[in-house]
């Protein structure tokens, strides 16, 4: 047993060495941005504060709101990502536990047969042995071994979440977008028919008119032939229909059948969403602080810090205690009782000498990581403002395209109205109204991809900006994911 001035001197140094870490003090890095966006801001969007809150709410449609909720409660990839944190934060735990003492309980029963000889031949005692004690362990963290460990597991823990966030965010997005690519695609179908309707009643004038000796027989073929053209693109944007409901279904993990009577019974009701009139776009500083993905490579860049002053901590000697101590006897009503209580104490040390700058290597290799991480880190914050901008190009020109497009359909279609009347007065001739039908077709087309173009745009610049969750909480904002927010705390 030590003595008394011993165990004081084991206190002193336990309350001094711990305090001591080695390695490189976890900071975050920094990346130069500019101070605003390269891209002219188009008439909608601003540089207020970034705060989309809810954004999929803006859009003012029911169902794209019912459809975010249903994938936030059933979406595979959140359902895994859940599943990670609930893993690294098992994972820190495993590392905390490095912190504290291992101590375990043993006990021992030890039956003799007095008829057997020993190894000189004479008899044994047929006393029995009975043994109840405990057994510990602990290794000072005299460098910050376990600390930086810890440290490591904590901001790995960290990254899950935003990794995690990342993929909310990257699921919301997708959903909206897939959701907007149904009804622009059913937009499209109804346009489409819509047009073949009006060219069916130029055909059916056309006959008129050619049983008549108005119009040739060349005139009302091409008449048939641009209908019958018309007509053959409704199945395939049926297919890419039914395509975009399929991937839909399978983000919100809801069978094709039922998701397709919901979106083909609300077709009346429901066209393409109409993106918010004002978005607010900040700038570059805000993408940097709101993005998941950048707040994830942060965390990873100090985790890699973290593991060289693990690697470090690995140079210097090490000091474990270790112990053990209760109850022997030979009788079994006997063995709890002070006589027979003893115990052992030790302290052991331990110093690398020569490793083959094995240790040295080692703490290489993590420097190399840390570096990594830092480049990744630099990246992905050059692509994040790279996103941004160039959401931003997409959603000005799709906008400006739209409201080009909206007045040439809208003069195709008084033109289209003109010449059938011009025609139907024998005035002009068929081919001039079928040239007029067939580029309203082509614009009627356009306009209903572009429509979509323009709320998938809008929805990529919410994605690019970071999406939506509460930057102040340590947890994730779906109401549905509950198992993240739980867990992410």
């Amino acid at each position: 047993m030590p003595s008394r001035r011993s165990h004081f001197a084991c206190v002193l140094l336990l309350g001094i060495l711990p305090g001591c870490m080695v390695g490189p003090e976890p900071t975050p890095p920094s990346v130069v941005t500019a101070d605003a966006w390269h891209e002219d801001l188009v008439e909608g969007l601003t540089r207020g504060k970034v705060d989309p809150g809810a954004w999929w709410r803006g859009f003012d449609d029911p169902m794209l709101v019912d459809l975010v909720a249903i994938a936030e409660r059933n979406n595979f990839d959140l359902r895994t990502a859940a599943s990670r944190i609930r893993e690294a934060r098992s994972l820190y735990g495993i590392a905390a536990a490095d912190l504290y003492p291992e101590i375990n309980a043993t006990g021992e029963a030890e039956f003799i047969d007095g008829n057997q000889a020993n190894s000189s031949g004479l008899p044994v005692s047929d006393d029995n042995f009975y043994s109840l004690g405990l057994d510990f362990g602990w290794e000072i963290d005299l460098w910050g071994r376990v600390r930086r460990g810890m440290q490591s597991a904590e901001f790995d823990l960290q990254a899950q979440v935003e990794d995690a966030r990342d993929i909310l965010v990257t699921i919301r997005a997708e959903v909206a977008r897939s959701y907007i690519e149904a009804r622009s695609l059913q937009g499209q179908i109804i346009a489409l028919r819509r047009i073949v309707a009006a060219q069916a009643e130029t055909v059916n004038l056309a006959r008129d008119q050619f049983r008549q000796g108005v119009v040739t027989e060349f005139s009302l073929l091409q008449a048939q032939a641009q209908l019958q053209a018309a007509e053959a693109k409704v199945p395939s944007l049926e297919y890419e229909l039914a395509v975009a409901i399929s991937r839909l279904s399978v983000l919100i993990a809801e069978p094709v059948a039922s998701l397709r009577d919901r979106i083909d019974s609300t077709v009346d009701d429901l066209g393409v969403p109409d993106p918010p009139r004002e978005i607010a776009v900040g700038i570059p500083a805000d993408v940097i602080r709101r993005r998941p993905d950048i707040r994830a490579a942060e965390r990873l860049v100090g985790a890699a810090a973290a593991n060289i002053g693990v690697a470090e901590a690995a140079l210097y000697p090490s000091l474990r205690l270790t112990g053990q101590g209760g109850y022997t006897s030979t009788q079994f009503d006997r063995l709890v009782m002070p006589s027979n209580l003893g115990g052992l104490l030790a302290i052991e040390v331990s110093w690398p000498i020569f490793t083959a700058g094995r240790l040295r290597s080692v703490i290489d290799v993590r420097n190399e990581q840390a570096y990594q991480a830092l480049i990744s880190y630099e990246s992905i914050v050059f692509r994040a403002i790279a996103d941004v901008e160039t959401s931003l190009v997409a959603y000005g020109s799709s906008l400006r395209e739209q409201t080009r497009l909206r007045q040439v359909v809208d003069t195709y279609d008084r033109a289209a109205t003109l010449a059938t009347e011009r025609l139907e007065q024998g005035v002009d001739d068929l081919e001039a109204l079928l040239d007029i039908e067939r580029e309203l077709l082509g614009a009627v087309q356009e306009l209903a991809v572009i429509d979509g173009q323009v709320a998938a745009n809008a929805v990529g610049i919410y994605k690019a900006l970071g999406g939506s969750w509460n930057i102040e909480e340590n947890t994730i904002d779906a109401r549905a994911t509950t198992v993240i927010v739980e867990d992410a705390g």
